[in-house]
């Protein structure tokens, strides 16, 4: 008899603990839980990705502080996009005497997604035009139009 309770008590530990383990995966939310392009700045003569130094980036038209970085080292920034508009736009103030600012703009589409139960809903981003000035920055490309939650470098400025 205390045989079989002592199978039955270690029959439930064991159901209770697999519970306990299922209900506390460690997978959660992969990436970086919103929807943010990051650019990062190359080299337009070797294509290898480096630093600028003393960065000024700012939002056009952004709703409160559009101030993304000052003055600042950097090798790459992110980019928030406005949901209520389908362009963006920022402004990369280099801080040489004589070159003007250049003003990168985006245009896309926000398009709602509801990711998982540990992330939550996000906005995913489909670009579908962008422009750059040509003051300092020589060219862009974005080789990955669509904008989600992985972290990885969706807008590359050639200097």
């Amino acid at each position: 008899m205390r045989m079989k309770k002592a199978n039955s008590a270690i029959a439930l530990l064991t159901i209770v603990l697999a519970a306990i383990t299922a209900a506390c995966s460690n997978s959660g939310c992969i990436g970086n839980g919103s929807s943010i392009p990051l650019a990062a700045f190359y080299d337009y003569a070797t294509g290898r990705q480096g630093s600028m130094e003393g960065v000024t980036v700012k939002g056009v038209g952004a709703p409160g502080d559009s101030l993304l970085a000052d003055n600042a080292s950097l090798t790459q920034v992110y980019l928030p996009l406005q949901v209520s508009t389908s362009t963006s736009s920022f402004v990369f103030d280099f801080n040489i005497e004589g070159i003007a600012p250049d003003t990168l703009t985006l245009r896309y589409e926000a398009v709602p997604y509801f990711h998982s139960e540990e992330c939550g809903a996000m906005y995913i981003f489909n670009i579908s035009e962008f422009k750059v000035t040509h003051n300092f920055i020589d060219s862009v490309a974005v080789p990955n139009k669509v904008i989600n939650n992985e972290d990885r470098i969706s807008i590359k400025l050639f200097i």
